[in-house]
């Protein structure tokens, strides 16, 4: 039985998403038990809870303003402190959240410790499934240092190991390939990345490589990785929209298919000890079910084991 801890709060659109896309995917898996933590409120329409079905209520929300502060730790009846220490204790196998996540990132750290220290926790998000490629950081660090952004790397090739038979070709996202291209720490961290036996790095990458090539994980920091993403997905959006308009109707189911399935709902923070889901605060239904089916997807591979297993073995080397 895969055990999800699901976050109910944080999301745009209220509990009543988490509510039910809960119930869509018990409805689609048999061997899931899911416990929503919620915050309760007038006017709430909770489903009734099951033998998979569980609810907890909380007494506390961290907002999407809230600052990484001292008090947030101590905050431990919020919904995002319950879903993380309920992964901490091993009572879920996996945890999803919409909500705030400079909040989610230090609370992570805290609560469930990294993975190896000084190997800084990032955001990985699945750009095609099939082939596996991905981009790393997506907005957990903004401001990174060469051996972040090599421990990006890092965390991304075991990710892409981890998940597939896929070899991971490392490329550093930059303005352009040449060797005299990049800020000083770009050229830094190519440096690094150089002399490393694994994994396998191919150079720079350009902005036209994230989709399509031979490399597979695209390093950047989170600055640039969280404005890469809400551009290409802004984009598709306008164009799906522009092809609706135009009726359209069979291009736009493309390019709908491409959006839903190729592309996970969400995005996994990685380098923590936990199997951990972050979808988007404006998700609806359907984004909310692809994030809580991606959490599902990596708590059955047994994700955290498998990327520490594989950290600690090149570490050791």
């Amino acid at each position: 039985m895969i055990r999800v801890a699901l976050d109910a709060m944080g999301g745009d659109l209220g509990p009543r998403i988490a509510f039910e896309g809960a119930q869509e995917i018990l409805s689609r898996h048999h061997d899931v038990a899911i416990t929503i933590y919620y915050f309760p409120s007038s006017g709430l329409d909770l489903p009734s809870p099951s033998q998979r079905l569980s609810l907890v209520a909380c007494s506390d929300v961290i907002d999407g303003d809230d600052q990484i502060v001292l008090s947030l730790f101590r905050r431990r009846n919020t919904s995002l402190y319950q879903v993380l220490d309920a992964l901490a204790k091993q009572a879920s196998d996996v945890a999803i959240t919409l909500g705030n996540t400079g909040a989610m990132v230090a609370l992570a750290r805290h609560i469930l410790g990294l993975i190896r220290p000084k190997l800084y926790p990032a955001l990985i998000r699945e750009l095609r499934s099939k082939p596996l490629r991905c981009l790393v950081d997506l907005g957990a660090n903004v401001h990174c240092q060469s051996s972040m952004l090599v421990g990006f790397a890092e965390l991304g090739a075991a990710y892409v190991e981890a998940l597939s038979d896929d070899v991971p070709n490392v490329g550093l996202l930059n303005v352009g390939v040449e060797s005299t291209k990049g800020s000083v720490v770009t050229k830094e961290t190519d440096q690094l990345l150089s002399k490393l036996q694994w994994p396998k790095y191919l150079g720079y990458a350009e902005g036209t490589e994230l989709f399509d090539g031979e490399k597979n994980v695209i390093v950047c920091d989170g600055m640039v990785g969280n404005a890469v993403l809400k551009a290409s997905e802004g984009l598709l959006s306008f164009i799906m929209k522009q092809f609706q308009e135009e009726n359209g109707t069979s291009i736009s189911k493309v390019f709908e298919t491409f959006y839903q399935n190729e592309r996970r709902h969400g995005a996994c923070l990685v380098g923590v000890r936990g199997n951990l889901v972050k979808g988007h605060g404006c998700s609806d239904l359907p984004a909310m079910v692809g994030a809580i089916e991606y959490g599902i997807d990596i708590a059955r591979a047994d994700l955290n084991a498998a990327m520490k297993a594989r950290l600690c073995e090149e570490e050791a080397k």
